[in-house]
């Protein structure tokens, strides 16, 4: 399979070494210009992020450049996000049991390595030779494997109180996120609320989010985009419903530690339970995060979705959340965070804002 991910790479760290050479060395003749690669030829690509690869080099056009890499499969990279491509040097023959292979480093470096040493002194290759088989071990070691794109996110607040009354007010909430950075990204979540005062209940708020966003091509920050949500509350006529919406988005703002995107979009909502109606909707979302240090973040999202026939009838909803994560705990995080949702047009009683404020632990695997 064919994809378009530049930025999907693992990087593979180029090192020099310095051998000492004699204070007059001979001169050796210019040697002549490297061919340029063709297909089948073991390549080795710097891209303009700073990222090299080494790859075989399957095909190449004035556009693009496309290679079979041993983890990443078969890519296609845009030429202009290429800032050079050589011939990578030959793998080195595998070394014998218990010895060092050695090492082509040029003719000073070899006649280096390779002049008579005085009487005591020690030849590097002869130490390194002493623990070869260690050595050779070390060099078979497998590269770790690429992060999975997967995430996982589980919330939970709970709040207790017994005096005048008692009350039981707590919030759960889980997440499964697949994102493939620059490309593409699936984030799906449940979140409960629920309350009770004397045995009665008092909050009962069920909301599903799905949402898959695709950039057109990797890297670009335009991007398309489809989501379905879910909500019921069965303590409300007017919040339980069905929506599904799609459209456009581009990122605004893009920054190691923080973005911004907009989206905008159109759907159709249905309501149910004592109201049965549906309606089709313009839709319109900002989504953004910061990180503001290595270990506290800001993330807020707000969406609209007001009626194609009368703009003054709308649902928004708009989020806040801040974590910080906890020392010597892996993936566990303090989680403050806001929730506001408003609904314009409500039956007679009901109230138009809905406000959640919460406060617990997240966990990230």
């Amino acid at each position: 399979m064919t994809h378009h991910a530049p930025a999907i790479v693992v990087a593979l760290a180029l090192s020099g070494s310095t051998i000492a050479q004699d204070p007059a060395p001979a001169a050796t003749p210019a040697e002549p210009a490297a061919a340029a690669p063709v297909a089948g030829d073991l390549v080795r690509l710097q891209l303009t992020t700073g990222e090299v690869l080494t790859a075989t080099l399957k095909s190449e056009t004035p556009e693009d450049v496309t290679i079979a890499h041993p983890v990443l499969g078969t890519i296609t990279l845009k030429r202009a996000s290429v800032k050079a491509m050589v011939m990578a040097p030959p793998p080195a023959p595998p070394a014998e049991d218990g010895a060092i292979a050695k090492v082509d480093l040029g003719p000073a470096g070899n006649a280096a390595m390779d002049a008579p040493k005085p009487v005591g002194s020690v030849n590097p290759g002869d130490a390194a030779a002493t623990d070869g088989k260690a050595a050779a071990g070390d060099a078979a070691k497998a590269p770790e494997p690429p992060p999975s794109p997967w995430k996982f996110v589980l919330d939970a607040n709970v709040n207790y109180v017994s005096a005048a009354n008692k009350q039981l007010d707590f919030r759960v909430a889980g997440a499964a996120v697949y994102e493939v950075k620059d490309v593409e990204k699936w984030s799906n979540s449940v979140e409960f609320f629920f309350k009770t005062v004397d045995g009665g209940t008092t909050d009962n708020n069920l909301l599903a989010t799905s949402t898959y966003d695709r950039r057109f091509e990797s890297n670009t920050r335009v991007l398309w985009f489809v989501k379905g949500q879910a909500q019921w509350a069965p303590l409300e006529d007017y919040e339980q419903r069905l929506s599904a919406w799609g459209g456009l988005g581009y990122e605004f703002f893009k920054k190691p530690t923080a973005n911004l995107i907009g989206k905008i979009g159109a759907g159709y909502s249905y309501e149910f339970g004592n109201i049965q109606e549906g309606d089709p909707q313009l839709y319109a979302s900002a989504e953004w995060d910061w990180d503001i240090t290595e270990n506290q973040a800001i993330t807020g999202s707000y969406w609209i979705t007001p009626d194609f026939a009368d703009f003054t009838n709308f649902l928004m909803l708009a989020r806040l959340e801040w974590t910080m994560k906890l020392p010597d705990v892996p993936g566990l995080k303090l989680l403050g965070g806001v929730r506001w949702q408003y609904q314009s047009q409500v039956p007679t009683g009901d109230i138009q804002n809905d406000i959640r404020v919460y406060a617990g632990l997240r966990l990230e695997v």
